[in-house]
């Protein structure tokens, strides 16, 4: 009996999780992956995602361009004032 225990220990397999060959779905990696994919598949195949998408991107484009106009004007204002305290003390 003392031998049947013994070949028994001996011949037993550690347990692998559930995978498909060459994936390992317990990899974070693999998660990270899958979901970019659903991602980009809902984002191609969706136009309601693709108008809201679009209509964000605009939105930050116009948020940008009024900053650079407000930048451009902040600095034509700054330009004028160091040019009118340059022409004060010329005179």
């Amino acid at each position: 009996m003392d031998q049947f225990s013994q070949n028994q220990q001996s011949t037993t397999v550690p347990v692998q999780p559930a995978s498909l060959p060459g994936l390992n779905i317990q990899d974070a990696t693999f998660w990270k992956g899958a979901l970019l994919g659903a991602a980009v598949t809902l984002l191609v195949t969706n136009e309601g995602v693709q108008k809201g998408v679009v209509k964000a991107i605009s939105g930050v484009a116009a948020a940008a361009q009024c900053g650079m106009e407000e930048m451009k004007e902040k600095f034509e204002d700054a330009k004028a004032e160091a040019q009118a305290e340059m022409a004060a003390e010329d005179e």
